[in-house]
């Protein structure tokens, strides 16, 4: 009875013991964290030094929280920017993990391209995050995805237009042969073809159709047999336009425009467009444009497109026909020129739009095109146009060298322009028209890291490497690129960082040739850009190099860059370069998304400080 006594209080003695060590083992985790090899002696027989209890030295480690963030709130649709959208990484006291693993995913057709699949040694992970190849208007969400947590973010697409053009804008009611001209185009103007587009039109019937390769789509119908006003919606690119129509018989009465006109262009995009087979529906699109006073744009200006003479008989014709043509509440009329069989010399066809604020008559059927002035014209604005019969192919290239300008003042980069035949073959003695437009400039200066000097878009001096947080990319103030510091509808001026004049300034960077402006006999012609010292790295550039004067033939090309910097100028962290602050400020800017005066489209993200 005694030995079995003893024995049963042993086994208590033994429990406890146990007890105690696993309290230990406990308390030896919560030092641990979970995050150290707890490379404590072990606390029973069978377990392996280096093991927690309930931690797996394999397993991937994990993060208490993660923090997502977008550099912007919208995205243009142009199909080459990017947002990027950065995780962080975060233990329970709010420290930066590395070698946590995180994931990077946008919806809605969206691309991702991760820096990595893990934070990096500041416990980040970034994304470059672009539309796709879906360029209509939309919400997406981007989420980061690093073990159980998950943290998302959205933004806006944005760029799509829709527009449309009732022809005519006033119908008989039961009338046929009516349509409405739908065009849809991104933030650059450029056509959204093949996209579903849904018509809501008479008795609310809806008809669906596709947008064909001018990003175009024309509505049919038969006018109500009833008077009144007609309204028609169309959606397309995630946007929609409704466009009224009135039903009465009897001519028109929409009212007359009740500001006056102050100016008046005629602009044709492409200025350069092939002449139409039986299988080609090429044309060129027409874009008249009324302004008032204070650049306020003039709605229900009357416009009717012709060819003004024809005078060298190219022909074609115009989509609007012999229509009236309202401009809209951007003070906008268009219609689109298509080609016929035959191509013209180098801006050899002129279109015209006869336009007044009231209604005018129609030329007679048969009649020679009326001179401007005329009743049947009273006001006229021209643009030309290039109709070509055979597409020549131009390229543009350039090599890795920079020079210094004989002032030594300046840097010359050069390009080289080639032409050829639809063949493939050289095409001498073509003349060779270029442009430059300076696009955006950036913000910032450049520090030494290392042996070197890096460049800081924007640049902090109060973060340790220089790199500061934000905007430090801003978009030409000048959205028209006429030269001129416009106001906008709301009072704003182009002028959004308060400097008093438009930055980037035009005579920043200049294209001349490099001897003849016509192609040698290997089809090549030399260009250079120059450009102050003080300006390399901080501006971006297009070059457009448009090559004509064969047959009638021209072709276009263009270059995007960054002004260039000398290596040997970054190579000496003892000698800063002329460059080593941006001329257009350091610290990151707030921006504001401004409308283009002329194209009233939402394309210019400004800087609205000049720090």
């Amino acid at each position: 009875m005694t030995l079995n006594m003893n024995y049963g209080s042993g086994q208590g003695q033994l429990r406890a013991l146990r007890a105690a060590a696993l309290a230990g083992v406990a308390a030896l985790l919560v030092a641990c964290g979970g995050d150290s090899d707890c490379t404590s002696p072990p606390a029973f027989e069978g377990e392996q030094v280096g093991e927690c209890d309930g931690d797996d030295p394999s397993a991937a480690p994990r993060a208490a929280d993660l923090a997502l963030a977008l550099s912007a709130a919208t995205l243009s649709n142009d199909g080459s920017s990017t947002i990027v959208a950065t995780a962080t990484a975060v233990d329970a006291n709010r420290n930066t993990l590395a070698e946590i693993p995180v994931t990077i995913s946008p919806n809605n057709n969206a691309t991702a391209t991760p820096s990595g699949t893990a934070t990096d040694e500041k416990g980040v992970v970034s994304a470059a995050i672009g539309i796709g190849s879906d360029r209509s208007n939309r919400s997406i969400t981007v989420t980061a995805t690093s073990g159980g947590l998950s943290r998302t973010a959205t933004f806006q697409v944005i760029g799509a237009s829709l527009t449309a053009t009732p022809l005519p804008a006033v119908v008989a009611p039961g009338s046929t042969g009516n349509k409405v001209d739908f065009r849809l185009v991104d933030v650059n103007s450029n056509p959204m073809s093949g996209q579903t587009i849904v018509v809501n039109g008479v008795s609310g019937v809806d008809v669906t159709g596709t947008t064909d390769n001018n990003g175009s789509y024309s509505y049919s119908y038969t006018a109500p047999a009833t008077g009144g006003s007609l309204d028609i919606r169309a959606t397309a690119g995630g946007v929609s336009k409704t466009q009224t129509v009135l039903v009465q018989s009897g001519t028109g009465k929409i009212e007359p425009a009740d500001v006056a006109v102050q100016s008046a262009t005629l602009a044709a995009s492409p200025s350069v467009v092939p002449v139409n087979t039986g299988s080609t529906s090429n044309r060129s699109e027409l874009r008249a444009l009324f302004l008032g006073k204070g650049n306020t744009p003039v709605e229900r200006v009357r416009v009717r497109f012709d060819l003004n003479g024809d005078v060298n008989s190219i022909g074609g014709s115009l989509t609007s026909g012999s229509n009236l043509v309202y401009s809209d509440v951007n003070g906008v009329a268009t219609t689109a020129y298509v080609p016929g069989g035959r191509f013209s010399p180098t801006d050899g066809l002129t279109v015209r739009a006869c336009w007044s604020d009231k209604d005018f008559p129609a030329k007679a059927v048969g009649a020679p095109d009326p001179a401007a002035g005329s009743p049947e014209c009273p006001n006229a604005a021209l643009a030309t146009l290039t109709v070509i019969s055979e597409a020549l192919s131009v390229s543009i290239s350039t090599n890795a060298l920079i020079e210094i300008g004989p002032t030594g003042l300046d840097y010359i980069k050069k390009y080289l322009v080639q032409v050829n035949d639809s063949s493939g073959n050289a095409m001498a003695g073509v003349q060779i028209s270029p442009s430059i437009d300076l696009l955006r400039y950036f913000k910032g200066a450049w520090v030494v890291e290392g042996d070197k000097w890096a460049q800081r878009i924007p640049y902090d001096p109060t973060t340790p490497d220089g790199q500061g947080a934000g905007n430090g990319s801003c978009d030409n103030e000048d959205l028209n690129r006429n030269g001129v510091l416009q106001v906008y509808l709301n009072g704003d001026a182009e002028d959004a960082n308060g400097t008093g004049t438009l930055e980037p300034r035009k005579a920043d960077v200049n294209i001349s040739f490099v001897g003849s402006s016509t192609t040698n006999a290997d089809g090549q012609v030399v260009l250079k850009i120059t450009y102050g010292q003080s300006l390399a790295s901080w501006l971006e550039f297009n070059i457009l190099v448009a090559a004509s004067g064969v047959a009638g033939t021209e072709g276009r090309t263009t270059y995007r860059g960054v002004l260039p910097v000398l290596a040997d100028a970054v190579s000496d962290p003892d000698s800063p370069p002329a460059f080593v602050r941006a001329p257009y400020g350091v610290l990151a800017s707030p921006t504001e998304l401004r409308t283009n005066p002329d194209s009233m489209a939402q394309t210019g993200l400004l800087c609205t400080n000049s720090n």
